[in-house]
């Protein structure tokens, strides 16, 4: 954690959402837009994945056929804003599309920091699977920069209870699936993505690792929608 390698790949990818995002919103692109270019970098990188994974099992099986492990389906919380940013570009349901927004604004945006500064990969720079992974949090970093910056999305404090029963909803339904396939972490329910984190760690059990876990998540959620609730309420002052 914070090598050479990714303290680079983090300054690459915070140069990258600052200038793309100052580019779009001099530009002005719709909301059309900024979601096709979302769908665009969220295929492109998952094809990349899906190759670079095969490729790999194809190297350790030699010859006998290759496949996509369990553990690399798109079931973590950043992967599943691709499926996410395709219901929400092609829905012809404006009440489906702004919940999708709403809980992709702080989804898209902490996951993706959460993603930087704690790599799950390699950083080399010979290896593509690394700019995949770090290119594609980049992406949907800047995508919430944009949306926030160009659109109106619901951040209230009825946006924030929208967003919570949807992450609660999402975390049972992970269990479900963790439990299926046995050998997977979707969403770090099972354990933290890295050893030695503080808070995040096994030290005292998963039950308490699960509550710091959660805890943990609603509060930085919480932050996130707190400056747009104190500009709503400074609106309704005046």
């Amino acid at each position: 954690m914070f090598s050479t390698l990714h303290l680079i790949w983090l300054f690459i990818c915070t140069a990258l959402i600052i200038v793309g995002a100052i580019v779009a919103i001099k530009k002005e692109i719709t909301l059309e837009f900024a979601l096709t270019l979302l769908c665009i970098f969220c295929l492109t990188s998952e094809v990349v994945k899906v190759f670079c994974v095969l490729i790999r099992e194809e190297r350790v099986v030699e010859g006998k056929g290759v496949f996509i492990k369990e553990t690399d389906l798109p079931f973590h919380l950043c992967s599943l804003q691709i499926i996410f940013s395709f219901v929400a570009k092609f829905t012809k349901n404006e009440k489906i599309r702004a919940f999708l927004l709403t809980f992709m604004m702080p989804t898209c945006f902490l996951g993706g920091v959460a993603a930087l500064l704690i790599p799950t990969i390699t950083c080399s720079f010979a290896n593509p699977r690394t700019y995949q992974y770090f290119l594609y949090h980049a992406s949907i970093i800047w995508f919430t920069v944009v949306v926030v910056a160009r659109f109106d999305v619901d951040l209230s404090f009825k946006g924030f209870l929208k967003t919570v029963v949807g992450l609660l909803a999402l975390v049972f339904i992970t269990f479900y699936i963790n439990g299926i396939f046995q050998n997977t972490n979707f969403l770090y329910l099972s354990e933290p993505p890295m050893d030695g984190l503080p808070i995040l760690n096994m030290d005292h059990g998963w039950f308490v690792y699960f509550i710091s876990y959660m805890s943990l998540a609603l509060v930085l959620i919480a932050l996130f929608f707190l400056p747009f609730w104190i500009k709503n309420s400074r609106k309704k002052d005046c």
